[in-house]
């Protein structure tokens, strides 16, 4: 899925083997939610992606459930990641 992002929060280089994650508010969501994207194989800092910086991103979700073992009470997590980047505009250098 291609959905159109503006970059929200500063996003720093990689550290270790975690991936990377940027957090965005996707174009035309009316409540204006940030997200937290993921990125594994793209490096969104070595792209130069900055705040403020539109960007289209071709999205993957996953969903993940986990239960606790105590109360059996079940947890949903989706997580957004990123395959692909394009920028759509960038703030000037």
């Amino acid at each position: 899925m291609k959905l159109r992002a503006i970059i929200r929060e500063t996003v720093e280089p990689k550290q270790g083997d975690l991936p990377q994650s940027v957090i965005v508010e996707f174009v035309g969501d009316k409540e204006k939610q940030h997200f937290e994207v993921l990125f594994y194989a793209f490096d969104p800092y070595r792209h130069k992606i900055r705040k403020w910086d539109t960007w289209e991103l071709t999205i993957k979700w996953k969903s993940e459930i986990f239960e606790d073992p105590k109360t059996k009470v079940k947890s949903y997590f989706t997580y957004l990641f990123c395959t692909k980047a394009t920028p759509v505009h960038q703030m000037q250098k």
